[in-house]
């Protein structure tokens, strides 16, 4: 059932750029001012192992979970140079104890809010860059007893990135880094982010092009109670191909249909849960 319902996210989405950007990095461009931007974002996982002393281990039991997030994200440009945006996501998570049986939760997850300045943009060197700060407020259910239930982190988080773009011909290229304050929940520290990602957009013709994006998460080492967590501290590098297409329903609007895949390929430390994949499609319009 789980394979049918990744190949038919595929399926349904596999239509996906020309005037887009990449889905895990986040890129420096700005709206016009007065100019709306919804998205639709879907994003599917499933999870059947832990991370020990960086290698992969099957979770106790055999047991596996899988979630499915529906984001919706609506972004509006307060002048040529700001823009801000609401992510408000819904999610549906699975989990299989050990002994077979199955448990649900569904509920809305964490919201996010975020605002991002355009401080440069040259378009005959083909540059941008850009700051964005942003919060998650704690909204999402934790109180459940199984943590791979839950749809919140538990956490207000607080962020900065600093974002680059670079136009090379038919190839552009995208870079971002940020750090993430996680906050606390009762008397754990979760440990703080950091986000490294690198993109490249390479136009394939008539509307399409292919994407491929590095990314990178490093969570520090969680506090309980004022003290250290031992094994509690992990990185994960993650290869996201995908494609895009783009196409424009009216003068001073675009359409923009995405699908990809995120695979962790480098994982150190120790995490008590990791994603085999994420499946991702959705797409945009900017009117």
């Amino acid at each position: 059932m789980r394979r049918m319902t990744m190949i038919g996210l595929l399926a349904v989405f596999a239509i996906g750029a020309a005037h887009a950007t990449p889905w895990f990095t986040q890129d420096p461009r700005t709206l016009p001012e007065g100019k709306w931007r919804v998205e639709e974002h879907v994003f599917y996982s499933e999870t059947g192992d832990a991370l020990v002393d960086g290698d992969r281990q099957a979770l106790p039991g055999g047991a596996d979970a899988t979630s499915l997030t529906l984001h919706t994200r609506v972004r509006y440009g307060v002048n040529d140079d700001l823009t801000v945006f609401a992510d408000i996501p819904w999610v549906l998570k699975e989990f299989t104890a050990p002994d077979g049986t199955k448990r649900d939760a569904d509920g809305f997850g964490d919201l996010m809010f975020l605002g991002k300045y355009k401080y440069h943009d040259d378009r005959d060197a083909g540059t941008r860059r850009a700051f964005a700060l942003f919060i998650k407020p704690d909204t999402g259910d934790t109180d459940v007893d199984v943590p791979l239930l839950r749809t919140g982190t538990g956490t207000t988080n607080f962020g900065a990135m600093h974002l680059w773009e670079k136009q090379a011909g038919a190839t552009t290229w995208y870079a971002s880094l940020g750090y993430i304050y996680t906050g606390d929940s009762m008397d754990l520290d979760p440990g703080d982010v950091f986000a490294g990602n690198i993109a490249a957009e390479h136009e394939i013709g008539d509307g399409w092009k292919g994407v491929w994006e590095v990314n990178a998460r490093h969570q520090g080492q969680a506090e309980l109670g004022g003290q250290d967590v031992p094994d509690s501290e992990w990185t994960v590098i993650s290869l996201s191909p995908g494609v895009q297409y783009w196409t424009q329903p009216e003068p001073g609007q675009q359409a923009v249909f995405e699908a990809g895949v995120q695979i962790p390929t480098f994982e150190w430390g120790d995490r008590g849960a990791l994603e085999d994949y994420t499946i991702y499609g959705g797409g945009f319009w900017i009117f």
